[in-house]
Parts: C-alpha cells; sequence; structure tokens
C-alpha cells in the first residue's frame, strides 16, 4: 500500500532535524525544464499564475533565481514542507525505521516535482498544481504531469503485495491522477474526515481539521507500520472513528 499527500505552499529549510537518508527526486528533469519556464516569468506573470500578492511573488521569483545554484539551500522533502499535515505528522519523532517504512510508503504530490519520497532532497519553489503554466504537453501542469505520475505510481504498487492508492491528498492534486487507468491494476481508496453539524444533522469536511487529521493518520499509519485498509481502520485520533454506514469498498470515512 502507497499512501500520497499534498505539499504545501509554506516551505521551511532550517529546520534541526538532520537525515542520513537523501534521494534525487525521479522527475528531477522534468522539475528543472518546468524551472526553466518559471526563470522566464516576470512578477506581474508569477502573480497571475498563483494569484499572489506582490512580495510572495518577489520571494518566489528570488528562489526561481536561485535554483540550481550550488549555493542554494537543500532539504529533504517531509522535512522541507511546512503545513498542518507535515506538522500533525511531528517528523521529529521518527525512527530510522519510521524513515525507512515511509520511503517505500508514502508519496508526496508535487506541481513542480510530480512525485516525491520523503527523502528526495528539493530546493524552494512554489508552484501548485492547478497553475496554468503553459508548457510542451498543454496549458496546465494536469496535461504535464496526469500520464506520467499515473504510469510512476503504477509502477511503484507493482512491487508491493498490496496494491492500494491511499488517498490523503486534497483534490486539487489527485487530480494529477488517472484513477480509471490506475484502477485497471491497483486499488484507489479515498479517506474523508467529517464533522457532525448539529444545526442540520450531516456530517461535514472541515478544512482545518481535515488536514490535521490526515497528518496525524499519516503519522499513524507510519508509526504501526500499516500496509493494508483493515488496520487502518483502527485510527481513532482527534476524536474521528471509522464509520463503517458511510463509507464504501473504495471510501473511508472518519467522523465525530
Amino acid at each position: 500500500m502507497i499512501t500520497i499527500i499534498s505539499p504545501t505552499t509554506t516551505m521551511k529549510f532550517d529546520k534541526n532535524i538532520s537525515l542520513n537518508k537523501s534521494s534525487i527526486p525521479y522527475f528531477i528533469d522534468e522539475a528543472n525544464y518546468l524551472m526553466r519556464l518559471l526563470k522566464n516569468l516576470d512578477i506581474y506573470q508569477v502573480q497571475n499564475l498563483m494569484n499572489l500578492s506582490e512580495d510572495l511573488s518577489k520571494l518566489n521569483l528570488i528562489r526561481y533565481e536561485n535554483y540550481g545554484l550550488d549555493s542554494n539551500v537543500r532539504l529533504q522533502s517531509i522535512l522541507a514542507f511546512n503545513g498542518e499535515v507535515f506538522n500533525c505528522m511531528n517528523v521529529s519523532n521518527f525512527t530510522e525505521d519510521d524513515f525507512d517504512f515511509a520511503t517505500d510508503h508514502f508519496k508526496i504530490l508535487s506541481g513542480l516535482y510530480g512525485v516525491l519520497s520523503p527523502c528526495d532532497v528539493i530546493e524552494p519553489y512554489r508552484l501548485e498544481m492547478k497553475s496554468k503554466l503553459e508548457n510542451k504537453e498543454g496549458k496546465n501542469l494536469y496535461k504535464f504531469w496526469k500520464d506520467k505520475i499515473t504510469d510512476f505510481i503504477i509502477k511503484e504498487l507493482s512491487t508491493h503485495n498490496n496494491k492500494t492508492l491511499l488517498n490523503l491528498a486534497s483534490s486539487e492534486y489527485v487530480k494529477a491522477i488517472d484513477i480509471k487507468e490506475l484502477n485497471k491494476t491497483c486499488k484507489f481508496v479515498n479517506v474523508e474526515f467529517k464533522d457532525f453539524n448539529e444545526k442540520n444533522n450531516k456530517y461535514k469536511v472541515i478544512g482545518m481539521y481535515s488536514k490535521q487529521a490526515r497528518g496525524h493518520m499519516s503519522k499513524f499509519i507510519i508509526k504501526n507500520k500499516i500496509d493494508n485498509i483493515m488496520d487502518l481502520k483502527s485510527f481513532d485520533l482527534m476524536g474521528y472513528k471509522f464509520n463503517n454506514e458511510l463509507s464504501s469498498d473504495c471510501e473511508l470515512i472518519f467522523t465525530r
């Protein structure tokens, strides 16, 4: 079983954690190609591409200029991303065995790098998967990445006994996978975390809580070396519990 998660728009490269493990992103050539496109943009184009403020656009122009320089900062992806999911994973408490398991069983989807393993070394960047960056494959990144990411994940799952792709990524990023094609040889399973709304007596996904729960579930999977859906159903952090009534064979719903 492989679990996919989304990256974050914020990154932090001054972590006090050091890892002995490091690897090169599988799609590094593709990332370099996309970065060449980004380097040609001016501040207004960057602003429009990702709907950023002027200050954030300036920051990312500097990142694009520094990309590839020997002096540029680099860090393993699982340490570099800085958001609710990664904070709740609490990577600082991971053991070497945890990192080994994560390397084989976790992938981070990325607008620039396509797919990242946790110990892939990356540089500061911002490029969201939904960005309409025109490229040789089409007018957006979905055109560029969909076949590549899908083929890569199918190939990775072919080496696993359990050929399940567990989705803890956002809808923006999971759109970069051809689920219909993947389901021909593997199995796609989505996970949702929902809170009960007393006003209308219905369960609803609340963005912030859902992100936190994805992080806690990621940590739960890694710490317990979970490699099947049945064991995953025992997850009960943050008050969320598996809801058999709302779940299906291809979607696991956890409620509170």
